[in-house]
């Protein structure tokens, strides 16, 4: 189990240096650096679930691999344990991961390839002398990876401070100060380790009954026994993302790394294995990072949840004030099924009410008391143009409500979804109803809002206006 701590970190693909010609001779247009993520901050305890989310492109993945090491990180830094790690291989941080594909060897059985990477793997073990105690003497195998470490700090230093010198930017000078601090930090450590004689280790293979208790209990906890001298090819999608599990479980990771791993399941087996997945949590007790672009996965699965967009972080929090208290539109509209309905509309306050203008210019007067606590500026009694968010099933119908036309209606059984539509608005919002009805398509039908439920959004930052509390009345009196 591990703590994990990232702290400005950023990863930036660097554009191409000179323009290059396309097929046809002709010059192409020099690339600019392409930011994949940016200024990345957040604290993982030990134990957590988070699980990152967001559309194909923010950035979780990328986060992800530089976890892992397999991608190297462009500014700030990553804490393992409070051991910084941006300078430690990918197999020296103990974390395990498991992929979207299986990547299981066809030829080997369900064992083989539980126990692969066991049998690859070599521990430590003392180096003895004649008499059997343990060898104290100077790490020369140490010095040496140290030295190599600083040798590429140093080059990469150079650059850095070109960039610096170049553009100026705050980032390149951080980038720069970083650098040299860890210089500094690897001249202490190689000074220390040409004084101080430290234990000496030698690496050896696990003995074959170590690897074959490792991969029996593996098999216990996953229910897959009964698997083990099968091969890939004969087993089912979600029997196969358990042999990836075991093998990932085998390793005792200080850290779960989990990419994406049910997307190529069918629906059904995603809903099984999800639950899965949370309850080999709960049994390991190890910190799990998921990635996933489904934000049911998402709210079913995480303790935390980082809601991503083009690279940056906008929302770190439980699943439930993902969903009650979101901090912005974007975070608003992907977190819940079906999406957050969005009317732009215009706000203002008139005495204990708040009256709200649709774009068609119907009017509805909200309860002051009933809505959360909104910022003050917008309450100084002048119109205010805001995103009015609100979610289908906390509007009603009401015939002396808002009216919308009818546009398509869906029974699903237990509920039913009826896309409505505004005079003049050219996407359709969603009520969820739980009775079915006779309404057909073009009937007009009147709604009524739940203020508990609504949400508000400032039309040019998109942020929430709302606090979590309520207490208009309280805060402004009934004037």
């Amino acid at each position: 189990m591990a703590k994990l701590l990232l702290r400005h970190v950023y990863k930036i693909y660097k554009g191409t240096e000179k323009a290059k010609k396309n097929a046809k001779g002709e010059a192409k247009k020099r690339s600019g650096d392409f930011v994949a993520v940016k200024d990345f901050n957040m604290e993982i305890n030990d134990g957590e679930f988070i699980v990152f989310v967001g559309p194909s492109g923010c950035g979780k993945s990328t986060t992800l691999r530089m976890i892992a090491g397999l991608e190297e990180i462009s500014g700030g830094e990553l804490y393992i344990d409070d051991q910084l790690v941006n300078d430690v291989d990918a197999k020296d941080r103990d974390i395990a991961m498991v992929f979207q594909s299986y990547a299981l060897y066809p030829h080997l059985t369900a064992y083989d390839n539980i126990a692969f990477g066991l049998k690859m793997r070599k521990i430590p073990a003392p180096k003895l002398d004649k008499e059997g105690n343990q060898i104290i003497a100077i790490d020369e195998k140490k010095i040496s990876e140290i030295k190599k470490k600083l040798n590429r700090l140093s080059k990469d230093i150079v650059s850095k401070a070109e960039d610096a010198e170049n553009d100026g930017s705050d980032f390149a000078k951080e980038e720069k100060a970083l650098l040299e601090k860890r210089i500094e930090d690897a001249k202490a450590e190689l000074e220390y380790y040409q004084n101080t004689p430290v234990p000496q280790y030698k690496y050896v293979h696990m003995s074959k009954e170590e690897i074959d208790e490792k991969v029996q209990w593996a098999a216990g906890v996953l229910g897959i026994e009964e698997l083990l001298d099968s091969k890939p090819a004969e087993m089912s999608g979600g029997q196969r993302q358990r042999i990836a599990l075991g093998r990932a479980m085998v390793r005792g990771p200080k850290v779960f790394l989990l990419d994406e791993p049910l997307s190529n399941l069918d629906a059904k087996l995603r809903t099984a294995m999800r639950a899965e997945i949370v309850k080999l949590h709960n049994q390991l007790k190890t910190t799990f990072i998921y990635v996933t672009h489904d934000q049911i996965e998402a709210m079913t699965m995480g303790t935390r949840i980082v809601v991503m967009k083009l690279g940056v972080i906008q929302q770190i929090d439980t699943p439930t004030n993902l969903f009650d208290y979101p901090e912005n539109k974007f975070v608003a509209g992907f977190i819940g099924t079906p999406q957050m309905n969005f009317f732009e509309v215009d706000i203002k306050r008139e005495g204990d009410k708040l009256g709200v203008v649709f774009e068609d210019g119907q009017t509805v007067d909200l309860e002051l008391s009933a809505l959360r606590t909104i910022e003050d500026k917008y309450l100084d009694g002048n119109a205010h143009k805001v995103y009015l968010g609100i979610r289908g099933e906390n509007v009603k119908l009401d015939e002396a409500g808002v009216k919308a036309t009818l546009t398509i209606k869906e029974v699903l059984g237990n509920t039913t979804q009826l896309f409505l539509k505004l005079d003049g608005q050219e996407s359709d919002f969603i009520v969820s109803v739980p009775e079915r009805n006779a309404i057909l398509p073009g009937d007009r039908v009147g709604i009524r809002l739940d203020e508990r439920f609504i949400h508000l959004f400032d039309k040019e930052t998109e942020l929430s206006i709302m606090s979590r509390e309520y207490g208009n009345d309280k805060k402004h009196g009934n004037k």
